[in-house]
This record gives C-alpha cells, sequence and structure tokens, in this order.
C-alpha cells in the first residue's frame, strides 16, 4: 500500500510540474523538451524489445515444456551497431536474461564466455536490425494454441 501512494504522489507531482512548466514557460517548451524525447525513448526501447523477442525461429513454450532456462533463452542478440556502447550494450541479451544482474560494462565478457558453454542455445542474428524489424512484421502474428513448442506464424 505504501509503495502505491508513494508512486501515485510521485506520478501526481510530475504531472503538476509538467503543467507549471507548461503554464509559466510553454506548452511547446514542455512538448519539445519533455514529451518528444520521452516518446522518442519508450519507441526506441520497444522497438528493441520486439527484436529481441520475435522472430520467426524463437521457441515459445508451454506448460510442462517450459522451465525458467528455456524462457530465459528464449531471446535473440543484435547488433545495434554504434547504439549498443550508447545504451549500455544493449544488444547483449541473450545472457542479461539468464544472469539479470550482470552489470553492463561486464555483457559483452560475459555473452563471450556463455558462449561455448550455451552453444546451439545462444541465438545472434548479423542481419541489420531494420532488415530483421520488417522480417519479424511480415512474419510473426501469432503463435498457435497447440502444442508444447510453438513459433511465431504469420496469418494465412
Amino acid at each position: 500500500k505504501k509503495d502505491v501512494l508513494t508512486s501515485t504522489l510521485c506520478c501526481l507531482a510530475m504531472i503538476t510540474g509538467l503543467a507549471a512548466a507548461a503554464l509559466w514557460i510553454s506548452p511547446l517548451f514542455v512538448l519539445k523538451f519533455y514529451l518528444m524525447p520521452y516518446v522518442m525513448f519508450v519507441i526506441w526501447l520497444d522497438f528493441v524489445t520486439y527484436l529481441h523477442h520475435t522472430v520467426p525461429e524463437m521457441p515459445w513454450y508451454r506448460d510442462s515444456n517450459w522451465n525458467y532456462l528455456k524462457g530465459a533463452l528464449s531471446t535473440i542478440d543484435h547488433d545495434y551497431g554504434v547504439v549498443n556502447n550508447v545504451h549500455h550494450n544493449i544488444g547483449t541479451h541473450v545472457i542479461h536474461h539468464i544472469f539479470s544482474k550482470i552489470p553492463h560494462y561486464n555483457l559483452k565478457a560475459a555473452t563471450e564466455a556463455a558462449k561455448p558453454i550455451l552453444g546451439d542455445y545462444y541465438r545472434v542474428s548479423k542481419r541489420p536490425v531494420w532488415e530483421i524489424f520488417i522480417r519479424s512484421v511480415k512474419n510473426c502474428h501469432y503463435v498457435p494454441n497447440q502444442g508444447q513448442t510453438v513459433y511465431y506464424q504469420a496469418d494465412q
């Protein structure tokens, strides 16, 4: 209850601060320096999350076929170019799923150390992320309701 109240008060304080900035400075200022950067950040984060979890070859496990490790390995690493470094090695996602408390500056080394152990369970794509995104949008619409190990399907 305390955490919900604290969160609610903080959200209300932020909204009040933004409204005050819009009144005292200008609504355009709030739009330009808060809302647009926030929207761009959310779009980027959604894009990255989508790519790490949505490729046609990615298995989804059900019921007794699922376990923590299989679920954690249902992701794929991507190369985001210079953005990898700007966003704390965001492309090294597989190892993050297994060991979520590894600091970002150790993700590359941990990934290299884990590759021989993970073998075929380690997934990485060398394709450009925009190509992967377009392919996923075309081919990953749903997973079937039948089966223990299922894969994304496109509409028929």
